[in-house]
């Protein structure tokens, strides 16, 4: 339980007033905020947002129980689609059928294939499902390196957290325990190859140990626990080439500097950053259910504030631009942001003339962009024109 203790003009005997309340338990731990009371709440409402249990295979003598978990995820607006008619529910179901004759195929009747050099090679989907089931569901331990050699650019896709899970097996908390704390002391991480779902490919993960860490409050920060990392297999690893970029003076770096400093965030908490698009969908249900006029606006709070920075570090900005940028500083082309308003205008004009065939690709490519109009990345002039031509009516 969590207490909010308001304060209160003169003499007040706070343990009058709550000894009826809690008969012989003691208020440990109390607030005067109320935000912090929130916070707190907060936390203990939060859900664990549980994917899916997993056996934790450490040898084939030695099997635990965990359970994966995403300790982030992105909030959406849910939405229905609804009959306009009926106002009821409606089911969206997809089918396969073929291009001559638009008769619906069955499933079995559906296959895959794969190009191999002058040969096409045809799967049933049961050939496929095969190929991709390789390891039963399960976490496979494959050994230990000291956690140095795990680099920021080695993650390869959304990492999870893992935990103990007692349901599966009996004893698994305390070999968890045991093993989380020797690889933290030691300073390793895990190599194990994860295979989460059934009839999903698996991947290497690297096991980064995390102890628990509580607050002042004796509130929990962050749970003990692994963070299964992806990391890239060895085709994933590409070797780009850069081009030599010109090296900053001493005089850029320092008032690079002096900027960052000015506009560094002294303190950050994510929980009062809400997300717009979700706020916004709230409000506009509300106005619906409630019959409204109008729509209130949200307030976006993940955009800057402009006149704030300008307060703070107007001065340093000014004399970063100044130093980076001097006059007569010219812009290379590939920095230069597109021209969409002259290419929609050139676009429309031609079509206008009945001259469209003249316009060049690249400035179709750029319409396409500018007017968000979906075509293929290797589309030809032909295709970009017909595409064009219909979006124009």
């Amino acid at each position: 339980k969590q207490w909010y203790q308001r304060r209160v003009r003169g003499q007040f005997d706070m343990e009058k007033f709550y000894s009826a309340l809690v008969p012989d338990h003691e208020v440990t731990n109390p607030t005067n905020d109320i935000e912090d009371l929130s916070m707190r709440v907060h936390r203990r409402e939060s859900k664990v947002r549980m994917t899916t249990s997993v056996n934790f295979v450490i040898n084939p003598e030695l099997t635990i129980g965990v359970q994966c978990c995403n300790l982030f995820g992105e909030s959406t607006a849910k939405h229905v689609n609804l009959c306009s008619k009926t106002n009821q529910p409606v089911v969206t179901v997809s089918s396969v059928v073929r291009e001559d004759d638009r008769s619906v195929l069955l499933p079995h009747e559906v296959h895959r294939s794969c190009k191999l050099g002058s040969e096409t090679v045809i799967f049933s989907k049961d050939e496929v499902d095969q190929m991709k089931v390789n390891t039963d569901k399960g976490i496979y331990i494959l050994g230990f390196r000291p956690a140095g050699d795990i680099k920021f650019h080695h993650v390869a896709g959304k990492s999870l957290f893992i935990r103990p899970c007692e349901t599966v097996f009996g004893g698994s908390t305390d070999f968890f325990v045991a093993l989380l704390t020797r690889l933290k002391e030691r300073d390793m991480v895990g190599m194990a190859h994860c295979v989460p779902r059934e009839g999903t490919c698996g991947y290497i993960a690297a096991l980064l140990p995390q102890l628990e860490e509580r607050d002042e409050d004796n509130e929990q920060v962050r749970p003990i626990g692994f963070h299964l990392v992806r990391l890239p297999f060895s085709d994933d690893i590409r070797k780009l080439e850069y081009e030599p970029s010109i090296e900053p003076n001493a005089a850029q770096i320092e008032a690079a500097k002096s900027l960052i400093l000015k506009l560094k965030a002294k303190e950050f908490n994510a929980n009062l950053v809400d997300n717009p698009e979700v706020m916004q969908f709230n409000k506009t249900l509300e106005a619906i259910a409630l019959e409204k006029d109008s729509i209130e606006e949200t307030e976006d709070n993940t955009k800057p504030d402009v006149n704030r920075m300008n307060q703070r570090a107007g001065k340093e900005m000014s004399q970063f631009n100044n130093v980076a940028f001097p006059p007569g500083y010219v812009i290379p082309d590939e920095c230069k942001k597109p021209d969409y308003k002259r290419v929609i205008s050139l676009v429309q004009n031609r079509q206008r003339e009945g001259t469209l065939s003249k316009v060049n690709v690249a400035d179709l490519r750029l319409y396409c962009q500018g007017v968000r109009l979906k075509v293929a990345a290797n589309a030809k002039k032909a295709e970009l024109l017909e595409a064009v031509k219909k979006f124009l009516g």
